[in-house]
């Protein structure tokens, strides 16, 4: 469990950027969370203030009901147990081979060789990627450098996986392969804390949000009610996905993703007899 009791975060005297959050994250029923908002509303500086490489100027993070410990060995215990992984994934890719950048943190925690090799390689194959062992990182497209990112956290059985802006610079290709891999990582346990502008692709893969404007909470709620007030979205400078958009409108069912919907017998046999 994560939880922000009245978080403040500030970069300069007098300009916050977050003010007074209180979360939790991880309780039942929310495996993956949403953080949603326009730009400059403090997702990118949560998610820092998260991963202790930002401290808060007020308030507190409790993980697993413990403070954040700022001291380094207290840092390296929490990146272990919450990994993030940036919207620009050459921000963290550091050696020139795959296999060698996926290895990196084990290296650095001093994890004998033959364990090293064995994760490695589990991970690669659990991401699809076992192809690009051996391949440069300079060679590899968007979608391929991303999940080298990812394999570079989870090679570290961290239990949190954050993940800023996942679809960025993806083609529709490699966000439906995004979808396929979150919820695999769903199935096998992972909690996942995500934050995008790709509010479609978030109502899929998410069950739980976080609306933030102006560096507060402005709503939170689960996938299905979250959404339902168009005017507060509009306010917040978001839009509804569209499938709430069909909810609302057309008085239709409200489904969790397109695959459910266009798999609705019921609605293909009304929509028949219109024809």
């Amino acid at each position: 469990m994560i939880e922000l009791k009245h978080l403040d975060f500030a970069y300069e005297k007098n300009h916050p950027i977050l003010t007074d959050l209180s979360a939790k994250f991880g309780e039942a029923g929310s495996n993956v969370v949403g953080v949603i908002g326009p730009n400059g509303t403090g997702k990118s500086t949560l998610f820092l203030n998260l991963v202790g490489m930002l401290k808060p100027t007020g308030g507190q993070i409790l993980v697993d009901d413990q403070p954040i410990n700022y001291s380094k060995k207290g840092l390296n215990q929490l990146r272990q147990k919450i990994g993030i992984v940036f919207q620009n994934s050459d921000q963290q890719i550091f050696y020139s081979i795959v296999k060698d950048d996926v290895a990196f943190a084990l290296h650095n925690l001093n994890v004998p060789e033959d364990e090293i090799k064995r994760r490695v390689n589990t991970i690669l194959r659990e991401l699809d990627i076992s192809e690009l062992k051996d391949r440069p990182i300079q060679y590899l497209s968007g979608g391929q450098k991303k999940r080298v990112a990812i394999a570079g956290i989870l090679v570290l059985n961290s239990e949190w996986l954050l993940l800023d802006e996942p679809t960025a610079g993806l083609d529709p290709d490699g966000k439906r392969r995004m979808v396929e891999l979150i919820k695999h990582l769903v199935s096998r346990g992972q909690k996942i804390i995500l934050s995008s502008h790709d509010i479609d692709f978030m109502y899929e893969v998410c069950d739980y949000f976080y609306i933030l404007r102006d560096g507060q909470i402005a709503k939170s709620g689960k996938k299905e009610t979250v959404f339902d007030d168009e005017k507060m979205l509009l306010e917040t400078k978001l839009d509804q996905p569209w499938l709430v958009k069909v909810h609302q409108k057309l008085h239709l069912p409200l489904y969790s993703n397109e695959a459910e919907l266009f798999a609705d017998k019921v609605l293909r046999a009304k929509l028949a007899k219109l024809e």
